[in-house]
């Protein structure tokens, strides 16, 4: 039985979803949708005016309401939009939109400010979409990201599935499953997911390049260099895409477009223009220009929609601006951890942490981000610096826990499992780490109650019921030394 080294989601951008498809019916010619219309062409200032004006009248019906929370949200403003949202659910008590555009302002809020009680508050409101219309896809899509970000990942991908199962359009959802599958060596599951999310969003350069690398895997070479080139469609300025085309171009005997894609890439490369670039602007020679305070919110908007590219652009225009801004040192960080590029995602935690000293989460997500490097000292360093400064941290404990138990320290890891237990008792890979610290230190009996409480969290967790199932023939084979199995 092995400790398992999956890191706790604050690394992660995620997606959420908190619309649905009333925005279709809105057309130019009704003067009574403007504040829609507004929203839909992303001018949110304006459109929050006009919807204010618009949900004053009992005669516009929820529609406007919605749009006003979301326009709230794609702007930042939390409070007021959970206050609107409020309002609105007195007078639309059973909208089960209204209750999941809450639970995504909570889930945005715990993203963004780091209070993980939102994602409590979140649950309650995604629960309660459901309970009005269990099968509203983009609710069941947004408790899969919830999950996730709680580290629950047999939960999320069963809510992931059964979004599916309510709307097998929700190319996120495919995409989520398509990079697990591919990540986990299920290939015909993935190529199926990807394939699908392809089709379904394919203005989205990130999922065909994930399916080019696939179909590259299986041997489908044909396809992996139309995927990979309809991705760098999208992204024109990624070194990886082109490093990726030349390999298929050098592998087909094709060496002179294989060497030019691979001096792109070698300059791209040089001049940092990855996702996650300092100098990739939308257009060549623009400059950021307006507070940096707004690039960072539409930044942050973008992510939580999926639009990574374009939030790493304005993430780069707000440091631009101000280079002092930590949460845009953050955010990018934070997608290059999501996109494996650790050197530069960690330089961009350092900053943050020398920014904000008294930030525990700045040191949990740079120590985090060292472990997965296997800098084990260094993410000790940090990772006991955010539990200085937050005892209540289950990220620090969590890695700590890692950390030690990486370094053959039983005691220290079983002590720190036991924390993040306490922090979040319904962490199963917490509980599962501190089953795997306990055996190894030899208490059979505490390591069976921690696989125990794991199965119990999710029962469908295989990792949890083999383990728990191990432990207990164990302990009944000692117990009957004379019993044998024939």
């Amino acid at each position: 039985m092995n400790i398992i080294t999956r890191m706790p989601h604050i690394l992660m951008a995620c997606v959420l979803f908190s619309c649905s498809g009333d925005q279709h019916e809105v057309t130019p010619a009704d003067s009574t949708n403007q504040g829609q219309l507004l929203f839909l062409r992303g001018d949110h200032v304006k459109a929050i005016e006009v919807l204010k004006r618009e949900v004053a009248d009992p005669a516009s019906g929820v529609v406007p309401h919605r749009f006003l929370g979301r326009a709230f949200l794609s702007t930042g403003q939390y409070e007021a939009a959970l206050g609107a949202l409020s309002s609105s659910i007195e007078t639309y008590p059973k909208d089960a939109e209204l209750f999941d555009i809450i639970g995504a302002v909570h889930m945005t809020r715990a993203f963004a400010k780091a209070h993980y009680s939102d994602t409590d508050l979140a649950l309650q409101s995604f629960t309660r979409a459901l309970q009005l219309d269990p099968r509203r896809a983009s609710t069941l899509y947004n408790l899969g990201l919830l999950y996730s970000y709680r580290d629950s990942l047999q939960q999320a991908l069963t809510y992931y599935t059964q979004a599916i199962n309510a709307d097998s359009t929700l190319a996120p959802a495919h995409k989520k499953l398509g990079l697990h599958y591919r990540q986990s060596g299920f290939n015909d599951s993935a190529l199926y997911h990807l394939k699908n999310a392809a089709r379904l969003a394919p203005s989205d350069g990130e999922t065909h390049f994930h399916l080019g690398l696939l179909q590259r895997a299986v041997g489908d070479i044909k396809a992996a260099e139309a995927s990979l080139n309809r991705s760098a469609q999208y992204n024109p300025h990624s070194p990886q895409i082109h490093f990726n085309l030349a390999q298929i171009y050098l592998r087909t005997g094709r060496r002179t477009e294989g060497l030019q894609a691979l001096r792109r890439s070698e300059l791209l490369r040089k001049n940092d223009r990855d996702i996650g670039a300092e100098r990739s602007f939308p257009t060549p020679g623009a400059v950021a220009i307006g507070p940096a305070t707004a690039r960072y919110n539409m930044a942050l908007n973008l992510a939580l929609q999926g639009k990574y590219e374009q939030a790493v652009v304005e993430y780069q225009n707000a440091l631009a601006i101000n280079p002092q801004l930590k949460d845009a040192h953050t955010g990018l960080g934070i997608l290059r951890t999501w996109q494996g590029d650790l050197d530069v995602a960690i330089r961009h935690f350092i900053r943050a942490t020398e920014l904000q000293q008294d930030d525990p989460l700045s040191h949990a997500r740079l120590g985090m981000a060292q472990l997965k490097q296997k800098k084990y000292r260094r993410a000790e360093r940090s990772l006991k610096r955010a539990a200085e400064l937050d005892s209540t941290l289950y990220e620090a404990f969590y890695g700590l826990g890692l950390t030690a138990a990486m370094a053959g320290q039983l005691t220290a890891a079983i002590d720190h499992f036991q924390r993040a237990v306490n922090q979040r008792p319904e962490s199963v890979d917490a509980h599962i780490n501190l089953g795997v610290a306990r055996l190894k230190s030899g208490d059979f009996v505490g390591a069976e109650a921690a696989y125990q409480q794991a199965a119990e969290i999710d029962p469908e967790n295989t990792v949890a019921r083999r383990y728990l199932r191990d432990i207990q023939n164990q302990l009944s084979n000692e117990l009957n030394p004379g019993l044998k199995k024939r």
